[in-house]
């Protein structure tokens, strides 16, 4: 199974994004899911904790799983990337199949407001909301949804083989 991000779609350059997670080391995860249900979206966040040790944190859509705590413990992973997640690493991505344009990856924060406005999930968990600019945005298809005019989700390129999830720009 081999899945990418919409290839006509605009990639985002404003942040840095470089993104890879091993669905080997971690077969259960939520993100695998994200990748192969379509309709179904994940946060993905990442920190160092004070012992020098990345996690790699996510939080679906369904409103029913708890956050999940990827450890990344293994050389293979720790090597794999720089793990920059577009604007703010402990905002991060938000990642799902959408249900008629394939993978799809955007940045976890407002593109409309200053000071990195970290999005919630809204109505029926296939959109997203800031609180600042209430603005609406449709993951489906990362377009304004409701509220004010202003710029669609910062997307960014994306690949599943199953295997591997890459994430970038």
């Amino acid at each position: 199974m081999f899945i990418s991000c919409k290839e006509d779609a605009p990639i985002s350059r404003r942040y840095p994004c470089r993104f890879t997670f091993n669905a080997e080391q971690h077969p259960t995860s939520i993100i695998v899911s994200a990748c192969k249900s379509p309709g179904s979206y994940v946060y993905i966040y990442t920190s160092i904790d004070n012992m020098g040790i990345r996690h790699v944190y996510a939080q679906s859509n369904d409103g029913k799983t708890p956050r999940e705590d990827n450890v990344i413990s293994t050389d293979r992973e720790k090597n794999y990337t720089a793990y920059l997640l577009g604007a703010n690493n402990e905002i991060g991505l938000i990642v799902g199949l959408t249900n008629f344009n394939g993978l799809a990856a955007y940045d976890r924060t407002c593109p409309n407001c200053e000071g990195l406005q970290p999005l919630a999930w809204a109505d029926n968990r296939q959109k997203v909301s800031c609180s600042k600019c209430k603005r609406v945005y449709d993951l489906e298809t990362g377009t304004l949804f409701s509220g004010n005019e202003g710029d669609a989700l910062m997307r960014y390129g994306c690949n599943f083989n199953g295997l591997i999830l890459s994430v970038g720009n």
